[in-house]
């Protein structure tokens, strides 16, 4: 007898991350068998939402595996309802999902730009039919084209954002963030410092701070090679990580600012910071990971560091049981897998800018590797 309550409680006793992922996927397999469309929608929305909120991202890309079925039983069954609620619930809680899913895409080489084109107008009609403004929307369409190298489509996207902002008297922390992120993309030092500004005055207790911070971060230390002007905007995104007990999600740029300026600093932030990103799985994460990775290893070996100990969780290829490693070893590793991901992006979007942004990096510290 199909019971969905005890499976509710089942999977929610284990622990986040596969094993309830795995006590969903059965609960997901009994819905189907029952044939109960309502409890068949809630499972897959419960493992979605447990894909999204994986604190390492190790889950996310299994959001786009189970997407597909979510949005069919939801297109397939009109005036489908929650367990206990109403269709306007069911219909928030698949946008919500579709939200997350289209704001995320752009972090897998494995999803073809076609593919994304196609979901980003699906959301978009889903937006319409049901009253839900289209803010994400522009903004995923907006990273979308960035990333194939597209300014002019960028651009307008962008510009309907802000119409849309206009007409709706809409701002929070989040549409400044995005204002600052695209200034970041095309080097609008002056805008991304207005949109800093505007985030400390308006909204002085986000979390959306940080971002603004690391892109400053990498205006100075990365771009510019400038570690001097970069520093404030350090200690800034030091204190907000600190103050919300987050991990920082600018880790390579602050690598190149510490290797530029204290090297022993830099291998303490990579010590503290690296057992939470290794175990990243998100293509994006990755190549991030690998890209700080390698110029810490290669500052390392400069100073004449052959040998390094390093204990991390998870189970990479190049890990060692004693936790020993030649230095040059990890170096090569981390350039390689960094340039790898960097070309797979690449060949994904028809551009060539993440293999450049890679090189960039490297040039940052090109007197300290």
């Amino acid at each position: 007898m199909f019971q969905p309550k005890e499976l509710i409680e089942e999977y929610q006793k284990l622990n986040p991350g596969e094993a309830r992922l795995s006590g969903i996927r059965e609960a997901i397999r009994q819905a189907d068998l029952a044939n109960d469309s309502s409890y068949m929608l809630y499972f897959r929305c419960a493992y979605a939402n447990e894909c999204s909120e994986d604190e390492n991202g190790s889950f996310l890309f299994h959001l786009y595996l189970i997407f597909p079925e979510l949005l069919a039983l939801y297109e397939e069954n009109p005036g489908i309802r929650l367990p206990g609620s109403s269709h306007e619930a069911a219909a928030e809680a698949v946008m919500y999902i579709f939200s997350e899913m289209v704001c995320c895409a752009d972090f897998f080489y494995q999803i073809p730009i076609g593919d994304m084109e196609k979901y980003l107008e699906k959301y978009k009609e889903f937006c319409l039919m049901h009253g839900y403004p289209l803010y994400n929307y522009y903004i995923a369409s907006a990273r979308l084209y960035w990333q194939a190298g597209s300014k002019e489509q960028v651009m307008q996207y962008v510009k309907d954002f802000k119409a849309l902002c206009r007409a709706d008297h809409y701002r929070d922390s989040y549409t400044l963030d995005f204002i600052g992120e695209v200034a970041c993309w095309y080097d609008d030092l002056e805008t991304l410092e207005k949109t800093t500004k505007l985030l400390e005055k308006h909204f002085p207790q986000s979390q959306r701070l940080a971002y603004e911070y690391g892109r400053l971060l990498y205006y100075y230390a990365v771009r510019r090679r400038d570690p001097v002007h970069a520093a404030p905007y350090y200690r800034l995104l030091r204190q907000i990580c600190k103050k919300y007990r987050m991990h920082t999600p600018y880790f390579s740029d602050t690598i190149v600012y510490l290797v530029q300026t204290d090297l022993n600093s830099a291998w303490s932030f990579f010590q503290k910071e690296a057992p939470h990103e290794v175990l990243g799985t998100t293509p994006l994460y990755k190549m991030e990971f690998s890209i700080g990775a390698e110029i810490m290893m290669r500052s390392l070996l400069k100073q004449g560091k052959e040998t390094v100990r390093l204990s991390l969780p998870g189970n990479q290829p190049w890990q060692r049981e004693d936790a020993h490693y030649q230095t040059k070893e990890l170096a090569e590793y981390f350039g390689r897998e960094a340039r790898e991901i960097s070309d797979k992006f690449d060949m994904r979007n028809g551009d060539p800018s993440c293999r450049k942004e890679y090189e960039m990096f490297l040039w940052a510290v090109e007197d300290c590797i």
